[in-house]
């Protein structure tokens, strides 16, 4: 005979269960309204299994639709599969949450009208898609920080610039980036396909702040060759921004 508790448990189980099925998707707004970067509208199904449409920043990010599996909450976990798309980039992932962690793992492509719109503030722009490949991130209390990696493809094809008031188009290469934790910090190293020597290295620094290094051999890349004694993959110009 099941205990008391034992019962207790399994009617609690039983009402979350269908008070999760039949909550309305535009019920998920309770957590994205306080976090001000983040705009959800147009919300369709359950929040079981639904869809809306997604702004980052003020940026339409796309639609976002999910489903979650109802198995896993019988293991203590929360495990969601979606897709965020648009006509220029597409997303699509999984998600765990259990108590003191979480993982976080997809794949993606973005189109160069998506790259550009990102690189516009910065005068540049370049055709050839990215390609993100068993990106994976994961949170574990015991085991510190925030944990990532994964890979980038980038198509290769032309780029264009300014510097220094002057235009520049370059012909460069498919690129190859590569994330990973260096030191305890979420790090990427990009290199050319057909050569190991890094282009460039970024971090993501405990502030927030992301800090981009240019290499001696991606200047000879680009056509603005460096003209110092450093070796080829030496640093030779680092820019930050702030990113969290």
């Amino acid at each position: 005979m099941l205990k008391s508790r034992q019962l207790l448990f399994l009617g609690l189980v039983f009402f979350l269960s269908f008070l999760v099925i039949f909550l309305p998707a535009s019920s998920i707004r309770f957590v994205t309204n306080a976090i001000p970067a983040i705009d959800f509208s147009t919300t369709e199904g359950s929040i079981w299994n639904g869809s809306g449409r997604l702004r980052v920043t003020k940026l339409y990010a796309g639609s976002l639709s999910w489903s979650v599996d109802p198995v896993q909450l019988v293991f203590g976990k929360l495990a969601i599969e979606w897709v965020l798309e648009d006509q220029t980039h597409t997303f699509g992932g999984a998600a765990t949450i259990r108590l003191g962690s979480m993982a976080f793992s997809f794949d993606g492509l973005i189109e160069a009208a998506t790259i550009n719109r990102v690189l516009a503030p910065y005068n540049m722009n370049l055709n050839g898609a990215l390609h993100l490949r068993s990106i994976k991130a994961t949170i574990n209390k015991s085991e510190g920080p925030i944990r990532i990696q994964g890979h980038m493809r980038w198509d290769g094809g032309t780029v264009q610039y300014h510097m220094s008031n002057q235009r520049f188009q370059r012909e460069l290469p498919a690129l190859l980036g590569e994330l990973q934790m260096v030191e305890g910090i979420p790090s990427m190293t990009v290199r050319s396909e057909t050569d190991d020597t890094p282009l460039i290295r970024a971090r993501l620094d405990d502030d927030g702040w992301v800090h981009i290094g240019i290499t001696k051999r991606f200047t000879r890349l680009i056509g603005q060759p460096w003209q110092g004694s450093e070796p080829d993959p030496a640093i030779v110009m680092e820019v930050s921004e702030k990113l969290l």
